[in-house]
């Protein structure tokens, strides 16, 4: 089976890419009555983002590794046709120390998603303290060996990641590189739009500078404007031609506001202004 086989009509860019659109999370409880209806039960919440979206990024993963019976049920909820991304447990990227027991729970809850066809992309974030040095591609190999041929997304939150030779050996691993909007600070990468391996992969974080390097909650309590967003939707009208597969997610999930940032690209990208 394709890693990217899905079993409905994908939405498509200008260039004939398909387009894999979202948010980073679903289940948020300041979402309600910005996003889910107060009629909408939470355990009907992600059928109902189904319905405005083709694509989650699952980021509670990275605290708790969840079993195939609750990512079975997922599944489920959603049409054909919809994707899963999955975000690494922390044990994998930051702490650095998941055992083989670790990475045979992880595998098990891919098990739905990859059978259902609703696999997207692996994402492994490393933080902004992993050294750009050799030991550090020799873990990444070591993770390439544990990931088993998935397909594998790869971001780096310092920006001396982001520069010719250090991208070059990431691709060459077989890993896409993430394209990141954050705050123009010190040390935060700016990527621009970024492709490996017929794929673009976009998450973007918000430009809170103000509150980046404090609370963590209000570091994503940021609202993107459309005429930021249109330079993103720019570049990837222009990149679709020459890429299979655009994954876009908004992470800026604070009060929602992501998910209203999602539906206004959506709009960008089909050529409206949205008004």
């Amino acid at each position: 089976m394709d890693l990217f086989e899905t079993n409905a009509e994908e939405k498509k860019l200008p260039g004939e890419a398909g387009l894999f659109l979202g948010t980073s999370g679903y289940s948020f409880p300041d979402w309600l009555n910005v996003f889910y209806p107060s009629r909408i039960a939470k355990k009907d919440w992600l059928g109902y983002y189904a319905l405005k979206f083709n694509s989650v990024e699952i980021n509670s993963t990275y605290y708790r590794i969840l079993s195939d019976s609750s990512t079975g049920k997922m599944t489920d909820s959603v049409p054909g046709g919809f994707s899963f991304s999955v975000k690494l447990h922390s044990s994998m990227t930051h702490s650095m120390d998941a055992n083989k027991d670790d990475w045979i729970a992880f595998h098990r809850m891919l098990s739905p998603f990859i059978l259902s066809g609703k696999m997207g992309m692996i994402l492994a974030q490393f933080p902004w303290s992993f050294p750009l040095e050799e030991a550090s591609f020799n873990y990444l190999a070591i993770l390439r060996e544990n990931l088993k041929g998935r397909k594998t997304v790869v971001e780096f939150r310092h920006d001396k990641w982001y520069t010719p030779e250090p991208l070059k050996r990431v691709r060459e691993m077989d890993f896409i590189p993430v394209s990141v909007d954050l705050p123009g600070l010190q040390g935060l990468p700016e990527t621009g739009l970024l492709a490996g391996d017929n794929a673009v992969y976009l998450r973007l974080h918000g430009r809170n500078s103000g509150k980046w390097w404090g609370n963590m909650q209000e570091r994503y309590d940021y609202l993107y404007s459309v005429r930021e967003m249109a330079t993103w939707a720019d570049k990837l009208r222009s990149l679709s031609k020459d890429v299979k597969r655009c994954y876009v997610f908004f992470n800026n999930c604070h009060m929602g506001k992501a998910a209203l940032n999602a539906r206004d690209m959506e709009k960008l990208l089909a050529g409206s202004t949205g008004g």
